[in-house]
Parts: structure tokens; sequence; C-alpha cells
């Protein structure tokens, strides 16, 4: 790696990190003891040399220096050797005291009297690491968007400053933003309206994203006139203590110049260059309180679409912002809209027909996978159905349920009832039936004020909040959506729908249409005796249920049995957040890679899980009430239920 007429230095063999140096003497010297003075200096300017090397390559925060001397200290070769090993947030469990934890018990000397202030999942071990850490973010096979994927694990706040934004770029940013305001950090971002290149969809997209968290975010646009122009792209991370890195250069936020184009993007690390860290944070400062920015509102982007021209470029990556010629984009910037597939058209067609027949209600059973949600999107997209309810029983649901409709009606009104929008002026209402099945709730509404309402999992109907909902309004068309139409307390699901099952395709049709994945199921036997567990409400209650699946027999016989049956990326369903946590923590131990994924503070990040998950760089994620809707990572090859399930399979 480099030497001089004194030492040399070489890549441990048996790293204890990414990175790590040795700094040896040419001449043999058993320990630091026996070096001249000269070589010691030697061995001092080695340790320079070392940093300088690792850094040219990785963005360590932080180093251990050490030599071993004699046996009881641990030294194994007896010629003398420096370690120059670089250190990240989260490579150990508790790292201070440093070097003190040669004795164990003598590390963590300060105790419990200064609070850790890391995020909490790298307390366990989760660490990401950027592909290299040298200045310059060429893009290409070097993208910007793993760099920034790295660095957002341990971020506190995230400011951006770009001139365009697309959908394309949003969405692929926007699970590792999601990440980091879930976890409690802060989100700011200016955009442009420079040349109307940026997509009024993806502004609305990322009100969508950011709205539950809307304490802990800012939004701006840089309003150009006719007389600015604006065309800035800095992606600034900051961590705890005043930590940070930038990255400036020439990628706006489109998949192209994120993922795959070629851009370069020059990083600041603040410990590095502390000036020009604070240059590129103070000037973000300056341009959000600038004269010319205005906060980003439903209000703004819907004038937005007035005015806006059709943008006389669309910049592909790298393109110079002083082109004015019309340009055509990248073909993977702008998705096609989306159609409907065989089994979602078949079922349309019955929808159509059902009602040229006079029904006003019916169910429609899919599998899972097949689309339910596209379904009511599609099928309520209809002159005649203005105002549309949309109700399901978990937050979770309503997002991704959002951003099925946002797709199919990009310029609708969608709200979320009881969030900061007034539901009358909405085309689309997602409502919980927790907050929509309350007396008060449900007399704000008008019986008749929706033309088509649409419950999903309606295989929950029976329950008196449902039925006091579905009872209550009178729209033109009501659609009962279920996988699992049959009930377990034998409940008759299809007469809250005028006995009309309008459509039907199961697991066993999906999978003979190649729709759904074949699969291979073991049962396997369980020592747990669920009649003592008691019955909350619909489920188990969770402490209890935990107290009985997270112990150690049953991760031995589920780690024996993953071992005989898993593939290489599995999935895993836990019951809770303690269970997940257990669950990642003793496969770790086993030494398996294991991520728990969930909403709780030791959660590891979601989207760096699942993106490792599908690059085979982790074995396991457990998750809790994560996935239960889907998830797109079409690597994994095997599921896990650690927990019940009222599946018939």
């Amino acid at each position: 790696m480099w030497q001089d007429e004194s030492v040399f230095i070489l890549k441990d063999l048996y790293p204890v990190s990414d990175g790590h140096m040795l700094v040896i003497p040419k001449r043999h010297v058993a320990t630091w003891f026996d070096a001249t003075p000269e070589e010691r200096a030697a061995l001092v300017r080695g340790i320079d040399e070392a940093r300088r090397a690792i850094e040219r390559e990785r963005t360590p925060d932080g180093y251990n220096i050490g030599i071993n001397v004699g046996e009881a200290a641990g030294q194994t070769v007896f010629h003398l050797h420096v370690h120059v090993i670089p250190r990240y947030h989260g490579d150990v469990e508790n790292p201070r005291g440093g070097v003190r934890h040669v004795i164990r018990s003598r590390g963590d000397y300060l105790g419990d009297r200064v609070e850790e202030a890391s995020p909490a999942y790298v307390q366990h071990e989760f660490v990401a690491h950027a592909p290299h850490g040298r200045g310059l973010v060429a893009g290409g096979d070097d993208p910007l968007l793993e760099h920034l994927a790295a660095e957002l694990v341990y971020a506190e706040r995230f400011d951006m400053a770009v001139a365009f934004i697309l959908p394309s770029g949003l969405e692929l940013l926007a699970p590792y933003i999601e990440d980091l305001l879930a976890r409690g950090g802060s989100l700011r971002v200016v955009t442009g309206d420079y040349l109307d290149a940026t997509d009024p969809g993806a502004l609305q997209r990322l009100l969508d994203v950011t709205e539950p968290y809307r304490e802990n975010v800012e939004l701006r646009v840089f309003e150009c006139g006719s007389d600015r122009t604006f065309h800035p792209k800095a992606y600034i991370v900051h961590r705890r203590a005043g930590r940070g890195t930038a990255f400036v250069g020439s990628s706006n936020l489109t998949r192209t110049a994120l993922a795959s184009g070629v851009e370069w993007n020059y990083r600041v690390i603040d410990r590095r260059d502390r000036d020009g860290f604070e240059s590129v944070a103070q000037e973000f400062e300056r341009l959000l309180r600038h004269e010319a920015t205005r906060p980003l509102t439903e209000a703004w982007i819907a004038a937005y679409r007035e005015r806006r021209a059709a943008p006389s470029i669309v910049f592909p990556a790298g393109m110079d912002a002083g082109q004015e010629e019309p340009a055509t984009p990248p073909p993977d910037e702008f998705e096609p809209p989306p159609e409907p597939h065989e089994v979602q058209r078949e079922a349309l067609a019955a929808l159509e027909r059902t009602r040229s027949e006079g029904n006003r209600a019916g169910l429609v059973v899919l599998a899972t996978g097949l689309g339910k949600t596209w379904l009511a999107a599609f099928d309520s997209h209809r002159p005649q159905f203005q105002k549309i309810l949309f109700i399901a029983h978990r937050e979770d649901i309503l997002a991704q349920a959002r951003a099925t409709f946002r797709r199919i009606r990009p310029e609708a009104r969608i709200n979320l009832y009881g969030a900061r929008h007034e539901h009358r002026a909405a085309d689309v209402v997602l409502a919980s039936i927790q907050m929509l099945s309350r007396r008060s709730r449900l007399a704000s509404f008008g019986r008749r004020e929706f033309d088509y309402v649409v419950v999903d999992e309606f295989h929950h109907a029976h329950a008196a909040s449902y039925r006091r909902v579905i009872e209550y309004f009178e729209p033109a068309f009501l659609l009962g959506l279920t996988a699992t139409p049959e009930r377990s307390d034998g409940g008759d699901i299809l007469a809250l729908c005028q006995e009309n099952l309008v459509y039907r395709c199961d697991l066993w049709e999906g999978i003979r249409r190649g729709l759904l994945s074949p699969f291979r199921y073991y049962g396997v036997p369980d020592d747990v005796d669920y009649q003592n567990i008691p019955w909350r409400g619909h489920r188990f209650d969770e402490k209890q249920l935990t107290r009985h699946v997270a112990t150690l027999a049953r991760a031995e016989n589920a780690l024996e049995q993953y071992r005989k049956r898993a593939g290489k990326r599995t999935l895993a369903f836990c019951c809770s957040v303690r269970h997940a946590d257990f669950m990642r923590d003793f496969f770790r131990a086993k030494g398996l890679r294991a991520a728990s994924v969930h909403s709780g503070a030791s959660s590891d990040p979601r989207a760096l899980s699942l993106q490792r998950l599908a690059a085979g760089d982790i074995d396991v994620v457990f998750a809790v009430d994560m996935f239960n809707e889907g998830v797109d990572v079409p690597e994994i090859d095997t599921v896990m239920m650690l927990r019940p399930t009222e599946s018939r399979l």
C-alpha cells in the first residue's frame, strides 16, 4: 500500500473492520519498546499514510490505533505492527471507551451517565457503508443513490436543494426519506419551477409521503418568474453532534440522475472540510428563506398545474440547463399510465355488467397480489363516480391506497380523513374504520355524499363498526374487497353486499394463470399451546403471545427448519416488536445476517434492509405489520410465518 526506507503498510488479512491497515517496520523488531526513535517516528508517519489510504476508499467515523505488546496484551506475531482500524457508527453496540474494551468490564466507564444519541438501530449492529469515500461520485456504475442511502441511515436531518423533481426520482428516494421521518428525523426541500420542468404529480406525491410527519418537514418552491433561474443540485445529510456530509453537483431528483446517468457530484465531509461543509449548509439556509421561495401546498400545486406550459425542456441526466430546445425525456423517467391486467379486466367487466343489471353493491374476491386496490381505483375512475370513499382498517393500507389512486387520478384531490385536509373538498377520501365508525364522525357526512364506497378487507364487515358504516351510507355503488371471504366464525359477509358475488379469482387460479408464484408449503409442529393465550378482540393478546413465542426453544426450532428449507433471501413475519428483535438477535448470534423491521424505535432501517435483502447481503428480515399487504422484492424466495395466522393454507 505504501512504504519508505523504514516502514511499510499492508491490509490486515483478518480485519476488525472494513479498511483495517497494519504499519510494520522493515527491520525485525519484536515490540514498540525495542524500536529505535527513528523507527517510532517512521511508524507515526505510516499511521498518517494509512489513514489517507483508507479515506481514499471509505468514509470512517473514527479510528482506533493500537499496538499489542506481549502475550498478556494479545500479541500473537512477535514482529512489531501498529493497527490502524477505521471505525463506523454502529459497528459495535456500544463503542464508548474505545480501546478500554480490551478489558470488557472497563470499557464503558461512563456507564449510563451519558445518553447515546445515535439512531436506535445503529445500536443493533446494522452498519451502512458508502461504496467508497472518494470526493467525486461520478455516476454510471457509481450512482449517487447508493451513497445517499448509506448516509441517510445515520441522518438526523436531510436537506435537498434540487432544480427539478420527477416522479421516478422521488420514488427511489422516498423509502429512505420515510425511514428518516419515522424515526423522528427531519426533512427540508427547496425545489423550483424553472422552465416548468418539475412535475406537479411528483410534488403532490412528496406532500403525500411527508404528510404524516409534517411537524418535521419543510417544503418550499423557488418561483423563478421571468427574470430568475434556479438550478442547484445539493443533498445535505446532517448527523448528530454537528457532523455531516454534503453532495453538490449535477444530479436532480430523477431516476436517471440518481441511479444510472453519468453525473458528477462532489462529496464534502465536515471533518475533512469543515469550512466547505458549513458554506454549503449556510447557503441552503439562505435559499430556504429567499424572498422568491413559497411554501409547497396543494393550492400552490393546483395553480402550478393551471399555469404550467409543456416544459420547454425535460432534462436527460447531465444536460445543461442553458439549453432551450425541446428534448426527449429518457424513456425510464416517465412511467406509462397503469393498465389493468387480465384478471382485473375480467373483474372490471363483471362490475360494469352487475351495475347495468341494477345492482348497487357487490363483492369481489381476489387473492393477495392480484391488485384489489388497483381494481377499486380503476373501477371508480368513471364519469358517474365523482366522489369516492375508501375504507380500510390500518393506516399503512390507506397510505398504499393513496399512492395507487394517485397513479390513476394524478390531478384528483385525495385526502386522508382526520388529517389536516377538509374532506368536503376532496375527490377521494381515505378513512380508517376506527375513526369513521364513530357516530359523531359519521354524522358529519351526508348519507349520499359519496358516489362510490370501497370497503377493503370485507371479511371484517360483520363487526359492528363496519356494519354501522355500511348501513349509514347510500352510495350509487358499494364495492367489498377481500382475499378471504370465508369467515372463521361462520358470519355471512355476502349478505352485506346484496348477496352479490361479482367476481372471484382465488390463489390457485392466480397461480394457474401465471400471475402469482407457485410455492411449497411446509407445516412445522409448534409446541405453543395457544388455548392458554387470551383472545383480545380479533387477535391474541400481544404481550402474552410474545411471551409464548419469543423463546429459545422455539427460536432453535425455527433456525433448524430455516437451515433445512430456506433459500437465500427470507422474509419472516413476527407477532410483535419484541418478537422480531428477539429473532433478529438470535439469528445474528448464530452467524446469520438478519434485520428487524417494524415501527418501533429499535427497528433497523426498512428501505436499506430490503435493499440489502434483495442484493443478498442480508439473509433474513424479521417484520412486524410492515409487509402484510405485499412488498415488491421479487428476489425473496422464502417466507417464514413465526406468528399465528388465519390463513387457510
